[in-house]
C-alpha cells in the first residue's frame, strides 16, 4: 500500500522556510547604484582630488568589496571580499543599472520527507578573502580560498557556471590570495602570500594555527638555516603534557624546531605563479614575497606588484619595513623574510625594534634582528643571490597597506599621466600589527600617484582633513579605506572603497553595507584639465 504524504503542520512549514532563507542568504541588504542624476560630484571641503576632474559616488551598500572591472560591454563586475565572516560575492552591473548575482548562484535545495532539518546546499561555495578578479573573454578569474583554507582560482561565467583553473595552493595562513591579471602572453598571473609575519610562525598567528597546526613558509629553494630558534608562550600547555614554552624555528610549524635544512617545494608560500586560462599549466614566476596585494601590467608588457612590508608583531617583529611597488621579473628571489619589501637586508639598524618594541624581540630570545637563512649555502649549496635595486619602482610609509593598483591608459581625462602608477593606500591595521602601540598618526587611507620617470609618490585623492572618515567628526570624511583602483574604458578612474574595518589586537571587525565605488571622471560635456592636487 503506497503512503500517504500529509502536509507539514504550519509551524513546520515555517521553520523549513527559515532554513531555505537562511542558506540561501535570504533577504540581505545588497548593493546598490546611484541614479545617474543623483551622482553629485564630491565637495572638495572633503576630499581632496585632481583639478578640473570630479568625483562622484556611483555604488553603495557593498560589504567588504576588494575589486572591480568593466568588461568589453561596459557592464560592472564587482567582487566582494568575504572578509570578517561574510561570504563572497560576485555582482554585475549593467548598464542601465540593474544589478544582477552571479555568486551564488540560484540555490537549489533537496528537501527530505523525514525531516527539514536535513536540508542539503548543493551550491558550489568559495571562500575569502577573495584576493582579486580579472575579466576576460566572458569569464571572471577570481582568486579565493577552498573549504579547507587552500587557495584557488576559479573561472565564473556570467550565468554563475564554474570552471576550476588551479587549487590546492598554500594559501591557508596569513596573507592568502592576491590580486590576479592576465598577461600579453596570454596567461593569467597571480599571488600567493606568506603564512607568517617574518618567516616563524607565532602567537601572531594562532587564529590559523588553530585549524592548519602544520601550515609554515614554503622555500621555492632549498635552505641552510643559521640555526635560530624562537620562543613563546604555548597555548596548548598542559594539554596532554605540551611544555608551557613552544620553540619554533624558521620555514616549520608551530613549536616544530629540528630541521636545519629545508627541501624545496614545488608549491611555495611567498609567490607570484602564472597558469593557463583554461587549467593547469601552473608555473612559478616568482618567490620571496611577503604579501603580493595587486598586480598590473604597464602598457609596456611590464609586470609590478605592490608587496606589504612586515610588521612589528609576532615572534621575530620588524620594525618600519615599508609597502612597495616592484617590478616582477622572473626567476627572482625577493629576500623575504631576509631582506625588506624595498630589498635592503633586514639587518640594518633601520628595521631593529626599539625601545619597548625591542622586549618583544628579546622575549623570543634574541636581541637583534637577524637572518634566518644560511645564503651562501642554500639552494643546493650554489647560494642565493640578493634582490637587485633597480627593481624597486616606489616606497610607501610602512603599514600603508599598498593594494590593486592600475597604470593610467593614453586615453581619457587622466591621459596626461600616462603610464603613472594609480596606487591604494588601504591604511594600516594597528594595534594588531603594531603588537598593541600606538601609532603617531595614521598611516594611509588615501590613493597616490607613482612618477614612472622619477618615482616620485604624491598624494592623489585623499579626505581633505587627513584621516579615514571613520576618525574624523560625522561629515568630515568620506573615504574609509580604497583597496582598488581600475580604469574604465573610457579613462575614468574607478575606486573601490572597503568600508569600515576595525582593527584590535587578535581580530578584524567588518562594518557590513559600508563599502562604495566612486568614480573620477572628467565633468559631464566638458574636457578637463587635470593639474594635480597638492596635498602634505
Amino acid at each position: 500500500m503506497a503512503s500517504i504524504r500529509r502536509p507539514l503542520p504550519p509551524l513546520l512549514l515555517c521553520l523549513v522556510a527559515a532554513s531555505i532563507v537562511l542558506i540561501g542568504g535570504g533577504c540581505a541588504q545588497g548593493p546598490s547604484v546611484v541614479a545617474p542624476a543623483a551622482r553629485k560630484p564630491i565637495d572638495r571641503s572633503l576630499v581632496d582630488y585632481p583639478g578640473g576632474m570630479v568625483l562622484k559616488e556611483v555604488v553603495r551598500n557593498l560589504t567588504a568589496p576588494c575589486d572591480f572591472e568593466e568588461d568589453a560591454d561596459g557592464n560592472w563586475i564587482i567582487a566582494e571580499s568575504g572578509m570578517g565572516g561574510y561570504d563572497p560575492r560576485l555582482y554585475m552591473v549593467k548598464k542601465d543599472g540593474s544589478i544582477s548575482t552571479i555568486y551564488p548562484s540560484s540555490s537549489k535545495y533537496k528537501i527530505p520527507d523525514v525531516a527539514p532539518f536535513s536540508l542539503v546546499d548543493t551550491r558550489f561555495h568559495i571562500y575569502g578573502p577573495v584576493g582579486g578578479i580579472c575579466v576576460e573573454n566572458g569569464k571572471i578569474y577570481v582568486t579565493h580560498r577552498d573549504a579547507g583554507g587552500n587557495g584557488a582560482v576559479t573561472a565564473f561565467g556570467y550565468d554563475g557556471s564554474h570552471t576550476t583553473i588551479a587549487a590546492a595552493l598554500p594559501a591557508q595562513g596569513d596573507n592568502g590570495m592576491s590580486d590576479i591579471v592576465m598577461g600579453p602572453d596570454g596567461r593569467l598571473h597571480f599571488g600567493v602570500g606568506s603564512p607568517t609575519n617574518s618567516g616563524v610562525v607565532g602567537l601572531d598567528n594562532w587564529h590559523w594555527v588553530k585549524s592548519h597546526p602544520d601550515v609554515c613558509d614554503k622555500s621555492f629553494f632549498d635552505l641552510k638555516l643559521n640555526g635560530y630558534h624562537f620562543k613563546s608562550k604555548n597555548p596548548d600547555a598542559g594539554l596532554f603534557g605540551a611544555p608551557e614554552i613552544a620553540v619554533t624555528a624558521p620555514f616549520q610549524p608551530f613549536n616544530v624546531s629540528t630541521q636545519t635544512r629545508i627541501r624545496k617545494s614545488n608549491m611555495p608560500t611567498g609567490a607570484i605563479y602564472s597558469a593557463d586560462p583554461n587549467g593547469g599549466s601552473l608555473v612559478v614566476d616568482a618567490h620571496g614575497i611577503r604579501c603580493p596585494r595587486g598586480l598590473a601590467y604597464s602598457e609596456f608588457g611590464n609586470l609590478f606588484m605592490t608587496n606589504q612590508g612586515m610588521e612589528l608583531r609576532g615572534t621575530r617583529p620588524i620594525a618600519d619595513d615599508p609597502d612597495a611597488m616592484v617590478k616582477v621579473t622572473k626567476g627572482t628571489w625577493y629576500g623575504f623574510p631576509d631582506y625588506s619589501t624595498d630589498l635592503n637586508p633586514i639587518t640594518d639598524d633601520r628595521y631593529q625594534p626599539q625601545g619597548k618594541a625591542k622586549q618583544l624581540l628579546i622575549a623570543s630570545g634574541y636581541p637583534e634582528v637577524s637572518n634566518l637563512i644560511d645564503h651562501n649555502a642554500s639552494n643546493n649549496n650554489q647560494g642565493v643571490v640578493a634582490p637587485l635595486h633597480n627593481l624597486l619602482q616606489a616606497t610607501f610609509h610602512p603599514l600603508a597597506g599598498a593594494a590593486r593598483f592600475d597604470f593610467v591608459p593614453d586615453h581619457g581625462p587622466l591621459a596626461e599621466f600616462r603610464g603613472s602608477a594609480i596606487v591604494p593606500l588601504s591604511g594600516d591595521k594597528s594595534p594588531f600589527a603594531t603588537s598593541g602601540q600606538k601609532l603617531v598618526e595614521p598611516q594611509g587611507f588615501r590613493i597616490v600617484r607613482v612618477d614612472p620617470t622619477t618615482h616620485e609618490v604624491t598624494d592623489f585623492i585623499r579626505n581633505t582633513r587627513g584621516k579615514p572618515s571613520s576618525l574624523l567628526p560625522e561629515g568630515q570624511g568620506l573615504l574609509e579605506r580604497p583597496v582598488c583602483v581600475k580604469f574604465g574604458r573610457d579613462g575614468s578612474l574607478y575606486i573601490v572603497d572597503l568600508g569600515r574595518l576595525d582593527t584590535r589586537s587578535d581580530r578584524f571587525k567588518v562594518h557590513a553595507h559600508t563599502g562604495r565605488i566612486f568614480k573620477l571622471q572628467a565633468p559631464t560635456g566638458g574636457t578637463a584639465t587635470t593639474k594635480p592636487t597638492t596635498a602634505k
